[in-house]
């Protein structure tokens, strides 16, 4: 018998409760860590009550902790967490602290050997970090997640930023061909989610769930207490919606200087864990584009493309000062990126998939945060020393070891499964049996 556990996470959860039930006839017992009251009644019904830990707010504060807490940098867990940092810091750091050996407790009494969930959350981080230094619990936390590109495909990362993944040396049944550039596909489920946003009807839904109180939990972590923090934060989303598209203009791609050589920085949405937890340090985007600037040659431009998804992130001041900045362009959010990076001499991102895009291309990426396709001869993770030590040209033209295309195509499709791993709602396609049976195949080789 082998003993695993899941954090539940909103959609996320329902396709984690199938992998359980298939896992089972494979004799592996599934527990559970709940945050959120409606999920764990759920849950209930499927499971038996001793198999789950349900840390709603009220339950985790009301234990009485003894042990010495291991140093997990609590601040910087509540620093980088959306809900936590606008709550109050009492019970936040609070909270953190006790849950700490409520959750070492739980793994340690039902000797639990992996631990499945994402890397979003402050208590997802927490139970990442205390599997990792509490060694005595013999635990492995594991982020299973869409690897981009290929479609389709998903692999099981060992670290806080999705750098790091767990090398299994699958068996692949397709042929180990050359990773194709591709759009990932849960971009046009965005593109279908980003066109009802503004509309009428969208804005009419918000404002039924805030006075109705729908699906809001105050004993959830990971929900707002106070109605009014979520409704001024809705707000001013579409407040910055509405100003961004009055009065922010944008440059086309045929309008940019023919004469100069092109950069491109593309912007993240925020809040979001790709930059403020995977890009940790690096969460200010305007002190990023700031930095790049003071190392840009007088014959470049810097192209700045905003995330079609995060219209309404950011007050009319953040593009402001962005096109302050000498020879520097705020262009087209609805520009097509894969042409975009035919036409530039290099991209820089925090974490995002357009460097992964770009070293396929055989062109020059720099991201902020570690990546796992920084293994690519291309792709190079940079911070401020080398923006402090090297000339942008310099940055160019070294020449570090890492994989082509090949090489890295062959590692990845080794250390990959087959399956859509996403949520519910995301992308329901994820839900369907085949994908079901699919992904519990590589669950099944991580866990044995």
């Amino acid at each position: 018998m082998k003993n695993i556990c899941f954090i539940a996470n909103y959609y996320k959860t329902d396709v984690f409760v199938e992998i359980a039930k298939v896992l089972k006839t494979d004799d592996v017992k599934a527990f559970w860590i709940i945050p959120n009251r409606k999920q764990y009644e759920f849950l209930k019904t499927i499971f038996p009550k001793n198999q789950l830990l349900y840390i709603g707010k009220k339950e985790v504060l009301e234990y009485s902790n003894k042990a010495d807490n291991i140093d997990l940098k609590i601040n910087e867990l509540v620093y980088g967490d959306r809900v936590l940092r606008e709550e109050n810091k009492n019970w936040s750091y609070d909270y953190l602290l006790k849950l700490q050996e409520l959750v070492y407790h739980f793994i340690e009494t039902n000797a639990i050997q992996f631990v499945f969930g994402e890397v979003t959350w402050a208590h997802e981080l927490l139970v990442h970090r205390l599997t990792k230094n509490a060694r005595e619990l013999n635990c492995e936390y594991l982020n299973p997640h869409t690897v981009r590109i290929p479609n389709g495909r998903f692999a099981f990362f060992q670290d806080e930023f999705q750098s790091q993944i767990k090398e299994v040396l699958n068996v692949i049944a397709t042929n180990s061909s050359n990773i194709k550039l591709e759009k990932p596909s849960y971009l046009a489920i965005n593109d279908k989610l980003i066109a009802k946003k503004g509309t009428l009807k969208h804005n009419l839904i918000l404002i039924k769930n805030f006075i109705l109180r729908t699906n809001q939990d105050v004993n959830d972590p990971t929900l707002f207490s106070n109605p009014l923090t979520q409704f001024r934060i809705r707000t001013s989303e579409i407040y910055n919606r509405f100003l961004f598209k009055r009065f922010i203009s944008e440059t086309l791609v045929q309008n940019l200087p023919q004469n100069k050589k092109k950069l491109l920085f593309t912007l993240h949405k925020q809040p979001e864990a790709s930059i403020d937890v995977i890009g940790r340090y690096y969460e200010n985007q305007l002190d990023l584009i700031t930095n790049i600037w003071r190392i840009l040659p007088e014959g470049y431009i810097l192209l700045v493309k905003e995330h079609s998804n995060a219209i309404g992130d950011r007050s009319l001041k953040f593009y402001k000062k962005v096109k302050k900045l000498r020879n520097i362009y705020l262009i087209d959010n609805k520009a097509d990126s894969h042409q975009l990076l035919d036409n530039v001499e290099g991209v820089f991102t925090v974490s995002g998939t357009i460097a992964y895009e770009a070293a396929i291309k055989g062109k020059n990426a720099f991201t902020f945060a570690p990546a796992f396709f920084n293994k690519m001869l291309t792709c190079k993770e940079v911070s401020w020393k080398d923006f402090k030590n090297k000339s942008l040209n310099t940055l160019l033209d070294t020449n570090e070891e890492g994989m082509n295309v090949n090489e890295f195509s062959n590692w990845l499709l080794k250390n990959s499964f087959e399956g859509i791993m996403s949520d519910a709602f995301g992308d329901p396609r994820c839900m369907h049996e085949d994908n079901i049976k699919a992904l519990s195949v590589g669950f099944l080789t991580v866990i044995s």
